[in-house]
């Protein structure tokens, strides 16, 4: 393990070939509205947005994981949301679709006093390793803090 605080980046070549397949719906989508058909704006319109937010994440310091003693910091989009240690049980690895997610496992004292409406929550990326690999750090940490 590292020694704290670390941070965590997402993977820059998914938001690259994300927005590059993005960008080539887009241009479809501007080429079947140039031919005189509007059924192209919706691909357009929706990739444009998509193209977007895969830029947005490119952009450095625009998201990011960072663990410290105290808890962890996700960022995503330039929105930070700090998580405390002692709110949190473990982390684990579950399948949603097709894509694997680290799950973030509340303690119940925490769901009843607060506005939190589940018992789990997840992390928006996977930083660039294995979902697998993730949780097990994640877990390291929270049993690091003594929390």
């Amino acid at each position: 393990m590292q020694k704290l605080p670390v941070t965590f980046y997402p993977g820059k070549l998914k938001h690259i070939i994300l927005a590059i397949a993005s960008l080539v719906f887009v241009i479809l989508g501007i080429s079947i509205i140039r031919g005189g058909s509007w059924l192209g704006l919706f691909p357009a319109f929706f990739f444009g947005i998509c193209l977007t937010v895969f830029i947005i994440n490119l952009i450095p310091n625009s998201s990011y994981l960072k663990i410290s003693e105290k808890g962890f910091e996700m960022r995503t989009m330039f929105r930070s949301t700090f998580i405390p240690w002692e709110v949190v049980t473990g982390f684990s690895v579950k399948r949603i679709a097709i894509t694997k997610m680290v799950i973030i496992e509340f303690n119940n004292q925490y769901i009843d006093t607060s506005k939190l409406k589940s018992k789990t929550g997840a992390f928006p990326d996977t930083y660039g390793m294995p979902a697998q690999k993730l949780a097990e750090i994640m877990n390291e940490y929270k049993a690091q803090s003594g929390r």
